[in-house]
């Protein structure tokens, strides 16, 4: 399920827009901010917050979807949102529930991966520690395929056969980005993979906040 709402915002204030949601949520209910107790949960998140055309908007899977369904069957978010100076009525504007079948494919796919943090500190310092460009291709390659294992799993997938997947080295741009106060290296590429994806899910670390969106190149 994907609904983009009236709220106009940048980047900076995705937070405070997340924050609004999981408040008329509810913080008991762990879907829409991945935490319990004092310790993360660190499952594939089934509630994710983007901003499509300038405008907020939710992606939702699985129990995430039955989820927003009783809310906005409710009293969700018809508070305004405070953003500094000013105050914003969030309307639900376009809202779309898909299908897929999820599969491994005979062909493999290309596709885009935009704000792709794929390392945490201590893989990170591996593939800073990788001497030749080929090592470090390689190293990405594996990291993709653990986060699309880790999406699989997230949404109930079991995987049993041979993932492939092929960064092309011609895309990859390397980025800085910030999340709470840290500096992260995000990567925007495309590539290859037998795995149908579904376009807008999102894969690799932070992907809560509209890290690691996947796309169809060039759309």
């Amino acid at each position: 399920m994907s609904i983009r709402l009236s709220p106009t915002i940048s980047a900076a204030e995705l937070p405070k827009f997340r924050g609004a949601v999981i408040s008329s949520a509810g913080r008991d209910n762990n879907l829409f901010h991945n935490h319990r107790g004092s310790g993360f949960d660190y499952r594939y998140p089934l509630v994710q917050y983007r901003i499509i055309g300038g405008q907020a908007a939710l992606l939702c899977l699985n129990e995430g979807i039955e989820q927003m369904q009783s809310l906005l069957g409710g009293d969700f978010l018809l508070e305004p949102i405070k953003f500094g100076d000013r105050e914003e009525q969030v309307v639900v504007e376009d809202m779309r529930i898909n299908e897929f079948d999820l599969r491994l494919l005979d062909s493999p796919i290309r596709y885009h991966i935009s704000r792709w943090i794929a390392f945490n500190q201590d893989n990170y310092r591996l593939w800073q520690s990788l001497e030749t460009d080929e090592e470090r291709l390689a190293k990405l390659n594996s990291l993709l395929i653990g986060n699309i294992i880790s999406f699989a799993k997230g949404v109930g997938w079991q995987i049993d056969e041979r993932i492939e997947v092929a960064i092309d080295p011609s895309t990859l741009d390397m980025r800085r980005s910030f999340y709470k106060g840290r500096r992260l290296l995000a990567f925007n590429a495309d590539f290859a993979t037998n795995v149908f994806l579904p376009r807008g899910i999102a894969l690799g670390k932070n992907v809560a906040l509209g890290n690691g969106v996947i796309s169809i190149p060039h759309e």
